[in-house]
């Protein structure tokens, strides 16, 4: 019963929508007397409709390229900014290992903690570990301050807690001396890198040929369309057989 209520339903949508078309007397819209007049009206639509869907994909055809260049331009704005930011303010940068007691080494900083809190650039930072009398690896910046972490030794097997052997506290001192030595590196690329960088933003930020192309030529599609004479044509046959139709049943149809 409700699959025959929705076929009842959809048959008079379907007629109402037909009707709508070719409005008037019912004699007008579904008799053959008129089937004339109908394939008239319907044949001028349905050449309108055929050019007007041609315009439509051929705008959206230069718009996505239009859209296209404009996000190839950004991003290659985009990129180099981040580059720059970057290389001005590289933060700590990504983990490298740690925490190691009080200490945790990044890509540019380390970071000590426990009674006194620093974070130290690695540029010209000196590590050095010593196990005498206790463990302990000294961090002095280059103006000559010192950081120290000291690390208890394991006295008894049974003895609960973070320990760190020697051998460990020495690869892990050998860690921060070789992020420092990368570190140096950074800055020196850095100073090569960021006047080249500077000059490609400037350079990507000017190069708008692509972009400004691809946006003139939306433009030169969409106003092709809009003037058309084809398309204005076939509109002017289409709303002279309306004005016919109009004549025949005092009701005017849609385009």
């Amino acid at each position: 019963m409700g699959a025959l209520l929705l076929l009842v339903l959809a048959v008079l949508a379907a007629t109402g929508w037909y009707w709508s078309r070719y409005p008037g007397k019912w004699v007008y819209a579904f008799t053959s007397a008129y089937a004339q007049e109908r394939a008239a009206l319907r044949g001028c639509r349905r050449e309108l409709g055929e050019v007007t869907r041609k315009a439509r994909q051929a705008e959206k055809a230069a718009k996505e390229q239009a859209d296209l260049a404009e996000a190839d331009y950004r991003r290659g704005v985009r990129v180099l900014e981040q580059e720059i930011k970057e290389l001005l303010e590289p933060g700590w940068g990504r983990l490298v290992k740690g925490p190691v007691g009080d200490i945790t080494l990044y890509e540019h900083v380390v970071k000590v903690t426990g009674r006194s809190l620093a974070v130290i650039p690695l540029a010209g930072l000196k590590a050095v570990f010593r196990s005498d009398p206790t463990y302990m690896i000294d961090l002095t910046e280059p103006g000559g301050r010192t950081h120290r972490a000291k690390y208890p030794r394991r006295r008894d097997p049974d003895d609960q807690g973070a320990f760190f052997t020697s051998e460990q506290l020495s690869d892990f001192t050998l860690d921060i001396l070789n992020a420092a030595a990368d570190e140096h590196e950074f800055l020196a690329q850095r100073q090569t890198r960021l006047p080249q960088a500077r000059q490609e933003l400037k350079a990507a930020r000017s190069d708008t040929e692509a972009r400004d192309e691809a946006l003139e030529n939306l433009r030169a599609v969409c106003a092709w369309q809009k003037a058309d004479p084809r398309r204005k044509e076939l509109l002017a046959e289409l709303d002279a057989e309306r004005s016919r139709w109009q004549q025949l049943t005092g009701k005017m149809p849609p385009r």
